[in-house]
């Protein structure tokens, strides 16, 4: 019976095609964290778009968040937005790591932050670490996968990968 799981999961792996840099990026929509508003990646057609699917438990996502609150500074008024999603059950999670980020960086939030509380995105981009960053293309393409958090030096090549999509 084990072998027969073990066997089960490992075809289930291998028919799910993982998402690839070049590959148009999977659109979803969900609600803000306030619940007043639905989002889809679609609608961000014709902008850079970071997409980050991140949880409040996560020490890298921690870790990397304020340089992403300073990059959405930076790149204010230009064709550039992160779109951070949240993996969190417990809203109330969510508004206590963003308050301590604020607190850290002196900055509100200045990116949308939308809650996927089943999961969707991460089912959608395969995706098996946290965090994960998409960048994605005007046209709406991935250009570049980014798994686990990225230090100072990563975000400033990142800004280099941004500018080149701008």
């Amino acid at each position: 019976m084990k072998i027969l799981l073990i066997l089960l999961i490992s075809l289930l792996h291998l028919n799910a095609k993982e998402i690839q840099e070049g590959d148009k990026a999977i659109n979803f929509r969900l609600k803000t964290i306030d619940g007043k508003k639905r989002y889809s990646l679609n609608q961000f057609k014709g902008e850079v778009v970071l997409l980050n699917l991140w949880g409040s438990w996560c020490k890298g996502c921690k870790k990397e968040m304020p340089s992403f609150y300073r990059l959405q500074k930076e790149y204010d008024g230009k064709k550039f937005r992160i779109l951070a999603v949240n993996i969190d059950k417990k809203i109330r999670n969510i508004h206590k790591f963003l308050r301590k980020i604020e607190k850290k960086t002196n900055i509100k939030t200045p990116f949308l932050v939308l809650q996927d509380r089943t999961q969707i995105v991460p089912k959608k981009y395969h995706v098996y670490a946290m965090p994960s960053s998409y960048l994605i293309d005007k046209e709406g393409i991935i250009r570049l996968i980014i798994i686990g958090s990225l230090n100072e030096t990563e975000v400033n090549q990142l800004k280099i990968e941004i500018n080149k999509l701008l």
